[in-house]
């Protein structure tokens, strides 16, 4: 049996002020953002990330999991240190959208 892992995940910007102790919302409220946070948005690579099960039958397995979690974590940091989304996120400290 196959197992496909698909996720969303946000990346936001808080300024000065703007976090829950500058008195604006939580940041972490809905979607990501909150208050007036430059937030970019991505989502798993086409497809997400797959693996068969190691476990009997085909079984998801710890091993599996700790798997998925590293493509995961590899696939967020490439997304994030693309020229594009890089150069967007840099953007933000000089108030560029």
């Amino acid at each position: 049996m196959a197992y496909r892992l698909t996720y969303e995940f946000n990346m936001s910007w808080i300024g000065p002020g703007m976090g829950p102790s500058g008195g604006a919302p939580n940041i972490s409220a809905a979607g990501g953002a909150g208050g007036n946070a430059q937030t970019l948005t991505l989502f798993s690579t086409a497809g997400g990330q797959n693996i068969v099960g190691s476990g009997t039958g085909g079984a998801i397995a710890t091993a599996d999991i700790t798997a998925l979690g590293n493509a995961m974590n590899t696939d967020v940091q490439a997304q994030l240190k693309a020229a594009g989304p890089l150069a967007l996120m840099q953007g933000w400290v000089s108030g560029n959208p």
